[in-house]
């Protein structure tokens, strides 16, 4: 059986050997001199289902009224063929593929082209005359 002291919160699973009770049980609480020296005020600890019992609404911090959520079962992966298995172990041969420089050749723009395409290329046409 467990107790717990009232004013300090310490639990202990029973009452230690040597230690001097100071009161009678009154009101469920207690008194013990323990060998250390120490006093406490033990009350036997209620489990979390006995709490649950004695409230009638749901309480937040209650386990049982909001139980944690159970994980999600992770689906399994799938099943490859026999087939695809042995292509993916099967060696690949490598090629090796020789990358040649690009060669841009440079366009010259026709100036006719410029001045028929844009209306600024024209405006300026017309300054330097």
């Amino acid at each position: 059986m467990k107790y717990r002291c009232v004013t300090c919160e310490q639990e202990f699973d029973s009452i230690p050997d040597g230690a001097v009770q100071l009161t009678n049980e009154c009101h469920r609480v207690s008194s013990y001199r323990f060998t250390d020296g120490t006093v406490h005020h033990l009350r036997r600890a209620l489990s979390p289902n006995a709490n649950h019992r004695w409230h009638n609404s749901p309480r937040p911090d209650c386990e049982f009224c909001f139980p944690p959520p159970k994980p999600e079962p992770q689906p399994e992966p799938p099943v490859m063929e026999q087939a695809l298995l042995q292509e993916v172990q099967a060696p690949v041969p490598e090629i090796i593929v020789e990358e040649k420089p690009e060669v841009v050749p440079e366009i010259e723009p026709d100036e006719s082209e410029l001045q028929s395409i844009t209306i600024l290329s024209a405006a300026f046409n017309r300054i330097r005359k």
